[in-house]
């Protein structure tokens, strides 16, 4: 499975991404962390130091990490043709999280044999002025449409606060986008746009609301009439969890009922529709003139619509 979390910020998304780590870890899973927002919380969260030479959007690793990507598949033209939905084809390499594999031995950290933690990057100071964290993401949504993951496996993906994740595919990647909502006026703005824009692209069925930081049934009462739905799960107010975060340590939660309930509701999308969807995109970006004018025309990139 493949499950985002995301939310306004401060709303504790990198928490709760960082607790639901912590409890597919107890169960056994294989777990692939990655840390996709900007402010790069959840590695550290984890135990792992966020070094700027070991983020994916490093240069070095971004173009590692595509060239391993590539493989063979002489439709893309080279390491140096990926755009954020360049798909696999014909010869392609595919990302597992078997511990052996090459992507997360060359550019993770394992916590143990079955959890690796991989961290997009944030702005550097020679970005300054010049740089767009949207393109920092984008050997992200290579990795995740280049993942082959088996039964029980998860990825866990820390997105960008807000809706950012609109902006390029990566709404479209994942089997669930947990959005995190506090009981206030601003949480709840966030989620309900954030909704909106998820039933324009066709993905709706794939959000999980999951109400935080409520104090009591007056916080539930608000998130129930305000979001016009009873919250996938709850989580209380929990001075510990701050505690946790105060003394660097990983957080961890007594009762995981409520990630539990989370877990429960994640369904595998359809590969023909993640793929449907995915050539769309790559087809909407493939138009822009900027991608045309760097990379030439690529949607050549497709192979035939799959039967």
């Amino acid at each position: 499975m493949k499950i985002a979390f995301t939310g306004k910020g401060g709303s504790g998304k990198s928490t709760l991404a960082a607790l639901f780590v912590g409890y597919l870890r107890q169960s056994g899973r294989r777990v692939l962390a990655v840390d996709a927002d900007v402010n790069v919380h959840l590695a550290p969260l984890l135990g792992v130091t966020a070094d700027a030479e070991r983020a994916l959007s490093h240069p070095a690793r971004t173009e590692a990490v595509r060239k391993h990507l590539l493989g063979t598949n002489v439709l893309i033209g080279g390491a140096d043709r990926f755009v954020a939905t360049t798909p696999p084809g014909p010869g392609s390499r595919e990302v597992t999280l078997d511990p052996a594999d090459p992507v997360l031995t060359g550019h993770a950290v394992a916590l143990d044999e079955r959890t690796h933690v991989m961290h997009v990057g944030t702005y550097e100071p020679e970005s300054i002025g010049a740089g767009c964290y949207h393109g920092h993401l984008a050997v992200l949504e290579n990795l995740l449409s280049h993942l082959a993951i088996g039964d029980g496996d998860w990825v866990v993906c820390d997105m960008v606060a807000g809706t950012d994740a609109f902006a390029n595919s990566l709404h479209a990647q994942f089997d669930a986008i947990v959005v995190v909502v506090e009981p206030t006026p601003e949480s709840v703005t966030v989620a309900r746009r954030y909704r909106q824009l998820a039933e324009a692209a066709g993905t709706a069925d794939l959000l999980v609301l999951v109400g935080n930081k409520v104090v009591d049934e007056v916080d539930a009462d608000y998130l129930r009439r305000e979001l016009g739905t009873e919250p996938v799960a709850t989580l209380p107010a929990q001075a510990g969890l701050r505690r946790a975060r105060q003394a660097g340590t990983s957080p961890r939660l007594d009762d995981v009922t409520p990630l539990r309930r989370i877990a429960d509701v994640v369904r595998p999308v359809p590969p023909q529709r993640r793929a449907a969807a995915l050539r769309a995109l790559h087809l909407k970006v493939a138009g822009k003139d900027w991608v045309r004018s760097a990379y030439g025309d690529v949607t050549d990139q497709l192979g035939p619509v799959p039967a």
